[in-house]
């Protein structure tokens, strides 16, 4: 099991249906269109995967070094959790991670504008 896997690719057809699909998948709608990523340039695909690889790898860290902080103030000065506990999750949750979040999507966005996805031509 990898623990980040690629992202996937968000599918809209012409009809509403949503689906999300891997790169290089093609998907077939219930009205009747085929849809195919492999129209996606591969260095623009390789890039979002690096970025959202990074993305995550930032979360764990972030969350594996607070973790790591409680841990000590648990061991060395219990009564200090109280303030640390609740102060550390605030800081997160209020203020970096809408943050990170926002320049995630932006990058994103930055390089999925280009893309053309068209349905393919019934054969």
């Amino acid at each position: 099991m990898r623990i980040f896997g690629a992202p996937r690719i968000t599918i809209t057809c012409d009809c509403g249906e949503e689906r999300k699909v891997a790169y290089g998948e093609r998907y077939a709608c219930t009205c009747g269109r085929s849809w195919s990523t492999d129209a996606i340039p591969a260095d623009d695909y390789a890039k979002i995967r690096r970025l959202d690889r990074n993305y995550r790898a930032i979360g764990w860290i972030v969350g594996l070094a607070y973790g790591l902080w409680v841990l000590y103030t648990m061991l060395e000065k219990p009564g200090m959790l109280f303030l640390i506990l609740p102060a550390g999750m605030l800081a997160w949750f209020g203020f970096l991670r809408p943050i990170v979040r926002r320049r995630h999507y932006h990058a994103i966005q930055a390089l999925t504008r280009t893309w053309k996805l068209r349905p393919e031509p019934h054969p």
